[in-house]
């Protein structure tokens, strides 16, 4: 052992018994590099072990290290770094002890400048490099503890203690190539496996303290550029993870939750995670599906719930992520937690957001206060209206009263508590975002459908100047469409009885108009083609997503002798559709409702346009069946519109050339089946226990064949099914029916449902449901738990 080196440290020591610590003496300190200096020459072993009790209480804070000394340490903490990188381990053992003294030096605060000298930043730069190139061999080896603490040190001095966010960083790249190395989204998915111990390792604090939170710190256009990647790669490791929270987190140590916290939080606000793009769909599903099993239970973390309450929303956001979220009947779920939560703002504002996109219009009719949804949404609109910090939840949260607003309770709440002045404040404020404006005006144009509502903008001047110049000047396309189709609906004259003529058709330049939303535009340009294709003149506004003149819509309808309304749940929540719908009925338009979207069935407005008219059902009939009917529909209404044509008027009517209408596939339309009783036959009692033969007997012993084509393939507990829909909405079911009965034949000759008949099953039927299942039957509750809740 070096004389020299052991009196200065024996100095130090006593310092430290003593307490003194940041004591001041540079001869002890040169004497300490002379002798590292002459050892380092002249016996590397010694000078190893010297190296590695000097830096050990060196980095105890007992005396201020100066510049010369600060070298020595910094060059030989490069040599060990590099040693490490390329050979996996260190020549001599205590080589690992020394990394940490002097790791633990350079990032103290006093000294942590020297880790930005050009020679650290690339040696440094190199060593994340082999990290991501040899992975779980360099993830899980004892000097991840020094790379952690180097990393995590490195990025609060680049963000200025998180102050700031990180631009052009020198490791960059190198960080990215971690993140998508394979080994990084083990460690994630790891963490539910040793998530019990309060002990996290080196690798667990590389990823979540180090990798997530340099990319929470970066630059937001930068991170954008590589979002997408990163969330191809860690995805469905975070979605592990949450799945083992779910599974045992009541056994999670704090820090595991904490690690679970910042993966949560950064993948919902920064790499966005669940965006609403169709990328790992189902892994994206089983997240929320995860999140939803979580909330109801014990909450550990606050903070967790409230992201797992984001994930959800944001799966709104998704249409195919929302029709899961329908399906999973969602409603009762989200009361429930509305009362577990009632103290936590955030979760009840996402709870209102989630319920908005998932209620169906029958949820909305039952709803005993109507006002106090309303109130929520307005209360944080004003709240956060002009705070710019705000701008991603304000833009979320019009979108959220766009839904809202398709239901005429709601609608006309946002009217009675001065929506519509906040609507025009988001509209004409110079600071706003575009995209803020074009759905505050959106949102105007769906509530201009009220009388009152339209009565008051008329009234205001100043907006109606602002929208005109708006629609005229605006560079932004979406905000002009906006401004434009307002204007258009506040301004427009009304049509006088005298210019709905009943002879329509010989004014008509198009044959069809189509009407759609541009989310189901892959199916009506499909459809635009094949009519096309069969020399039908047609009318479809392709650049729908980006408007087109109001004049040249208004003009299609009125040249157009049908208009095809593709119902889904974008068309009924879009202002644009239900405008071109609205003035299609105000021109006595022949209007052919088609399904675009898969068990889509209309309600509210919609449901009031499309009533009486027959459906025809692409996603259930697949394409060419479905254009089959359709083609039978036009021709039996071009056949019971000219029967019914005035003698004196037959002359004027425009009849399509034969050579438009391509023939029907005989193939396709199915012959009737034969029926007959059986006099023989005895019914079970209980409905439930029917089979498909009973059912048939029933239907024939009570006269009821119109019935058949629909209902003779169903048991007694789908038969039992439909007799529950029709208590639920009668008149309804019984248009259901006959639109049923409708397509189930292409023939032109069609066999339907009297009002007689539909009446005379309901009262047969409820002879055979069981007095328990009448008891207990929901339609009999004059109001939901949605009413009693809200």
């Amino acid at each position: 052992m070096s004389e020299l080196i052991a009196q200065s440290c024996a100095k130090l020591e006593e310092w430290k018994e003593n307490g003194q610590f940041y004591q001041t003496d540079d001869s002890i300190l040169n004497d300490i590099i002379t002798e590292l200096e002459r050892l380092q020459s002249s016996n590397a072993t010694s000078f190893r072990r010297e190296m590695n009790k000097v830096t050990k209480l060196l980095s105890e804070k007992i005396i201020y290290l100066n510049e010369s000394i600060l070298t020595v340490f910094m060059d030989d903490f490069l040599q060990l770094l590099k040693q490490w990188r390329e050979s996996q381990n260190f020549q001599v053992s205590y080589d690992s002890e020394t990394c940490e003294n002097l790791c633990s030096i350079f990032t103290d605060s006093n000294y942590s400048h020297y880790s930005q000298n050009e020679s650290f930043i690339e040696e440094f730069k190199q060593c994340l490099l082999a990290i991501a190139r040899l992975g779980q061999v360099m993830y899980t080896h004892s000097n991840m503890k020094v790379i952690s603490s180097l990393f995590i040190n490195y990025t609060i001095i680049d963000s200025h203690n998180k102050g700031y966010l990180i631009i052009n960083s020198p490791f960059e790249d190198a960080i990215f190539k971690c993140l998508f190395a394979p080994y990084t989204a083990e460690v994630v998915t790891q963490l539910k496996a040793s998530a019990k111990s309060g002990e996290r390792s080196s690798a667990e604090r590389f990823v979540f303290d180090g990798l997530f939170d340099f990319l929470m710190l970066m630059d937001r256009d930068r991170l954008e550029k590589q979002a997408w990647i990163v969330r191809k790669h860690l995805l469905p490791s975070v979605c592990e993870l949450v799945k083992g929270y779910a599974s045992e987190g009541e056994r999670w140590s704090e820090s595991a939750i904490r690690m679970l916290e910042e993966a949560t939080v950064l993948f919902l606000y920064y790499v966005q995670m669940t965006e609403t793009s169709d990328q790992d769909l189902d892994v994206q599903i089983s997240l929320v599906d995860t999140a939803i099993k979580i909330l109801p239970g014990n909450c550990r973390s606050m903070e967790f719930h409230k992201h797992c309450m984001q994930y959800v929303y944001l799966g709104t956001q998704n249409d195919k992520i929302l029709d899961h979220l329908k399906s999973e009947k969602l409603t009762p779920t989200m009361l429930k937690l509305l009362t577990k939560y009632e103290n936590e703002s955030d979760i009840q504002f996402n709870i209102y957001r989630i319920l908005a996109a998932i209620m169906t219009e029958d949820d909305i009719k039952r709803l005993a206060d109507p006002e106090k949804i309303a109130r929520v949404f307005l209360d944080c609109l004003r709240g956060i209206m002009h705070d710019s910090v705000w701008i991603v939840r304000l833009k979320n949260l019009l979108a959220s009263l766009k839904t809202l607003l398709q239901h005429d309770q709601i609608r006309d709440e946002i009217y009675k508590q001065s929506g519509i002045s906040l609507f025009i404040q988001c509209a004409t404020s110079s600071q706003n975002d575009p995209l803020v404006q074009q759905r505050a005006l959106e949102n105007l144009l769906i509530m201009s459908f009220n009388k009152n509502v339209q009565k008051e903008l008329k009234e205001n001047t100043d907006f109606l100047e602002y929208i005109k110049n708006m629609s005229e000047n605006s560079t932004n396309v979406d905000l002009q469409r906006a401004s434009e189709s307002l204007f258009w609906l506040l301004t427009k004259e009304e049509t006088s009885e005298s210019s709905h003529s009943t002879d329509q058709s010989s004014k008509t330049t198009y044959d069809i108009m189509i009407s759609y939303c541009h989310k189901d535009k892959d199916l009506c340009f499909q459809l635009y083609d094949r009519l096309q294709e069969d020399n039908f003149r047609v009318w479809i506004d392709r650049d729908q997503m980006h408007g087109t003149p109001l004049e040249a819509m208004s003009n299609a309808i009125e040249s157009s002798e049908f208009v095809l309304v593709c119902m889904s749940d974008g068309y009924k929540q879009s202002g644009y559709c239900k405008m071109e719908a609205y003035y299609a009925v105000e021109r006595q338009c022949l209007i052919i409702p088609l399904v675009v979207k898969a068990q889509y069935r209309p309600d509210g407005w919609l449901g009031i346009v499309v009533t009486g008219r027959m459906r025809v059902d692409f996603p259930k009939y697949g394409f060419e069946d479905a254009y089959q009917k359709l083609i039978v529909e036009i021709n039996r209404t071009r056949a019971e519109k000219k029967a019914n044509l005035k003698p004196n008027l037959t002359g004027m009517h425009h009849e399509a050339p034969s050579k438009n209408t391509p023939p029907i596939n005989e193939e396709k339309t199915k012959p009737q089946s034969t029926y007959q009783a059986k006099a023989d036959h005895r019914l079970p009692s209980n409905i439930e226990q029917w089979t498909v033969d009973d059912v048939q007997q029933f239907l024939l012993k009570q006269h009821l064949e119109s019935l058949l084509p629909i209902c003779s393939q169903m048991t007694g507990t789908r038969l039992l099914a439909m007799y529950k829909m029709c208590l639920v909405n009668s008149p309804l079911m019984f248009q259901s029916l006959n639109n049923e009965l409708v397509m189930s034949n292409t023939k032109e000759k069609r066999q339907m449902l009297t009002l007689s008949e539909y009446l005379q099953f309901l009262e047969e039927t409820k002879a055979f449901v069981p007095a328990l299942i009448e008891k207990s039957d929901p339609t009999t509750v004059p109001r939901s738990a949605l009413c009693v809740i809200l």
